[in-house]
């Protein structure tokens, strides 16, 4: 008996550690949440981390991963363009340069201008479907050395694009760039920019771009925290301006109330006024009937009247096209089915899969009972023999 013992009571730690381990809140939250961090951006190294390497073989340009530079050369422009140094920014060294992580990525040039950047072709994105490109920046552009603060900054002509073709070619006609960033708002301090585009290809190319407008003996730029993410369908503005002139158009159906203009049958109410001709043949004088005229017409005025009651009537009808207008409430309902299509968030994180620790426990269980079972046979046998 003693001889089993030790195995009997390994037997039910064992147990009691896989229970415990099973039904720990801790595991069960931490697998839950990996799903939720599957969304979101689609920026492959969005933080600049990891190892920098030299791109195409150039020291001077260290760059992270998953990222390509550009630049253009153009030693005759005023101030001459030349190629940049791309490095990593160290928080170790510069903590106020990097915003998060251990690092961001930095290029710049000394006592020269450039016209460079960096870009990033993204992968299965959904043509049709309109994406934001957020990211981070700040610029140190100073005559003197005082590596915390600008001294008569450059402004950089700071920008972000996106191209919607997923081309990679930074002077694209395709790229939509965002305004320049105010250097307010990024000369030595972070600040975001933001641009947005509807994906015409299955692929998509986030761009940065910096120009510094004079000379400084030091123009850096630095980047961090990169972010693409789908933030809907296009907005269908475009559609309803083609709709509403199609009411419009309608109006000249208004116009077929000139139809109306049979108020000339008005002006065969004039036959009055020619019973005021014979009115005048009872005088010898033809001419003087000329003269009657304004007597007689107070006669025909009692016949007029009629006549102008048709007229009044006709406007009246002219009033009905105004009804028309009521077809802009169809160029009202696409904004509710922009609406429509923000709600489908698509809840794919709350789909319950069959929970594997029941399983396991099960499994665990029965293979203790067996366990169990085959101890106290052999006990059983055991305690039989003495």
């Amino acid at each position: 008996m003693r001889r089993y013992q030790g195995l009997f009571i390994c037997v039910w730690l064992s147990f009691l550690l896989l229970i415990a381990a099973v039904l720990s809140p801790r595991s069960t939250h931490d697998l839950q949440a990996a799903p939720q961090n599957q969304g979101g951006n689609l920026i492959q190294n969005p933080g600049f981390e990891g190892n920098f390497s030299a791109w195409s073989g150039i020291p001077e340009v260290q760059v992270a991963s998953n990222w390509t530079p550009w630049w253009w050369d153009n030693p005759g422009h005023d101030p001459p363009y030349f190629r940049p140094e791309y490095k990593r920014a160290l928080a170790s060294v510069f903590p106020k340069r990097v915003l998060s992580g251990s690092s961001a990525q930095q290029w710049f040039t000394f006592h020269a201008s450039h016209l460079a950047g960096m870009y990033q072709q993204v992968f299965n994105v959904t043509p049709n479907q309109r994406y934001r490109f957020t990211i981070f920046a700040q610029v140190w552009s100073s005559t003197e050395d005082e590596p915390n603060n600008s001294v008569l900054p450059a402004n950089p002509h700071l920008q972000i694009g996106i191209d919607p073709t997923g081309n990679w070619d930074p002077g694209s006609p395709d790229i939509v760039w965002s305004p320049e960033a105010s250097m307010a708002s990024i000369i030595d301090q972070w600040g975001m920019l933001s641009v947005e585009a509807t994906a015409i290809n299955d692929a998509v190319t986030v761009y940065m771009r910096t120009n510094p407008e004079f000379a400084n003996k030091h123009n850096d730029m630095y980047w961090d925290q990169a972010s693409l993410e789908v933030i809907g369908p296009p907005e269908p503005t475009p559609i309803p301006p083609t709709d509403t002139p199609g009411p419009a158009t309608n109006t000249p159906e208004a116009t077929n109330t000139p139809v109306a203009t049979n108020t000339p049958m008005a002006t065969n109410t004039l036959p009055p006024t020619n019973t005021a001709l014979p009115s005048n043949t009872p005088t010898s004088e033809p001419e003087p009937s000329a003269t009657a005229e304004p007597t007689e017409t107070h006669t025909p005025t009692a016949s007029p009247v009629p006549a102008t009651d048709t007229p009044t009537i006709l406007p009246t009808n002219t009033v009905e096209p105004t009804s028309t207008p009521q077809n802009t409430e169809v160029a009202a309902l696409p904004p509710t089915v922009t609406d429509a299509i923000s709600q489908e968030s698509g809840d794919t994180a709350a789909e319950d899969n069959p929970s594997w620790f029941s399983v396991v426990l099960l499994v665990a269980i029965g293979l203790l009972i067996i366990l169990l079972i085959i101890l106290l046979v052999v006990v059983l046998r055991q305690r039989r023999q003495y």
